[in-house]
């Protein structure tokens, strides 16, 4: 074959992994919070941070995680599923990697704990790196390493005229490397769909605009993997990375109608941990596609620049007012919104505009075979425009938020009384957005 097959082509014999992976999560998810309402396990609002109205179950994570796993596992038990063979004539079925299925176990375990009751921060992180380490005993993502030793010019390979405990001394190099790569992206994907996870349905719909961007990334790779001659290459036409971008969305159009606004469950940590190591697993899967991965990588990681401009912006705001870094506010971009006084589902769909511009941008890139340096000169404008707007809105309100405990604290600036009191509590913050205590009353727009 000489001539790219279509998107349409590439995507029609995996299409039952996105049908699956939606029925068994939009099944199993009103069981799962009938499950959590009876045991109790719900997050209960506090009037600050947490501000809807009644206690809401957990246990979304776990129907997430199984409309994945059920997905995934499906295409190696029945081939015909996820396309297995019907593509090109002699092709080997390929099971799903076990790797990245164990991962996502240990992941959403170890957020089903920190949501049923409470773990150390080091156990949370313990589990996140265990399941990069799985991606890494599979090789999955490890050749990373050598595209970033490219870019700063280590000669590596020279390196493999020496030994390092009998193992080629750039092999063990690139290998090390790699590992290391995969552990910050897994911590840092995970985190921050953590720290994003804010309104109803926005992390869920989030990442699933991001994984809609890989996916694309994903088919625009795989039409072209033949040659002139003919001859088909697998590197490039993998359906592991289709299958994962697919079997993710799926799962979580099966959860969002459950989880938008009003959300009757919530995902947790065991959700919001588990999409963002899914997301990291498929940018991860990009780096193993030879001369193009560099620019897969790339193109990925702008893909997914909502919720890494997010946790830019928290670290760095915590770190200029002397804070914990892992210590919870509320200055997060939707919270800003919602400040701005757009209400829950006005800010969950600009944050879902903001995905899909970032997601076009990385797309682009790739389908449009653009110059590398001008995507990323309108990248790094849009992420700095952003991130100079959220701070300085953020660091407005943050003033006006000590002002305000300052005069609640003194009692000559804030006179006693009812009157005075009703006033205080009716006031709404600036911005034009309703007081928390009464927000849950207030209809959303």
């Amino acid at each position: 074959m000489s001539e790219p097959l279509g998107l349409l082509d590439v995507l029609s014999p995996y299409v039952g992994v996105l049908v699956v992976a939606f029925l068994v999560t939009v099944v199993v998810t009103p069981w799962l919070r009938g499950l959590a309402v009876t045991h109790g396990i719900v997050d209960v609002p506090d009037l600050q941070r947490k501000n809807h109205a009644l206690p809401v179950a957990y246990l979304g994570g776990v129907a997430i995680f199984l409309g994945f796993s059920i997905a995934a596992i499906a295409v190696t038990a029945f081939p015909a599923i996820g396309g297995f063979g019907q593509v090109r004539e002699g092709r080997p079925p390929i099971p799903f990697p076990l790797s990245i299925l164990a991962g996502a176990a240990v992941i959403t375990i170890t957020g089903l704990f920190d949501d049923v009751g409470t773990i150390r921060a080091r156990v949370k992180v313990g589990g996140q790196l265990f399941a990069a380490a799985a991606l890494a005993y599979e090789n999955i993502g490890v050749h990373l390493a050598e595209n970033a030793f490219g870019v700063i010019g280590l000669p590596w390979r020279e390196l493999n005229a020496f030994s390092l405990f009998g193992s080629p001394l750039g092999d063990s190099l690139v290998y090390a490397g790699g590992t290391f790569l995969i552990a910050v992206m897994v911590l840092g994907a995970c985190n921050s769909v953590n720290l994003l996870d804010g309104l109803d349905g926005l992390a869920a719909g989030v990442v699933a605009v991001a994984m809609t961007g890989f996916l694309v990334l994903s088919l625009i790779v795989a039409s072209r993997a033949a040659d002139p001659s003919g001859v088909l290459l697998l590197h490039l036409w993998d359906p592991v990375r289709i299958i994962m971008c697919l079997a993710t969305i799926g799962a979580i159009l099966g959860f969002l109608p459950y989880n938008f606004r009003p959300a009757s469950i919530f995902m947790g940590d065991a959700g919001s941990l588990l999409l963002g190591y899914l997301a990291a697993t498929s940018i991860l899967l990009f780096s193993d596609t030879g001369a193009q991965s560099l620019l897969l990588v790339t193109a990925a990681l702008i893909v997914f620049a909502v919720p890494i401009t997010d946790t830019s912006l928290a670290i760095i705001r915590r770190k200029l007012r002397g804070m914990p870094l892992f210590a919870p506010d509320n200055q997060h971009i939707h919270h800003l919104l919602r400040q701005s006084g757009l209400s829950v589902r006005q800010s969950v769909l600009v944050m879902y505009a903001a995905g899909v511009g970032f997601a076009l941008l990385g797309v682009g890139m790739v389908a449009a075979e653009l110059q590398w340096r001008y995507i990323l000169v309108v990248f790094c404008v849009l992420y700095g425009s952003i991130m100079a707007t959220a701070f300085k809105y953020g660091s407005l309100q943050h003033s006006l938020d000590l002002q305000r405990k300052a005069a609640a604290s003194d009692p000559i600036a804030l006179p006693a009384g009812p009157a005075a009191a009703g006033a205080s509590a009716a006031a709404p913050p600036p911005g034009g957005a309703p007081a928390p205590a009464a927000e849950a009353a207030l209809p959303e727009a």
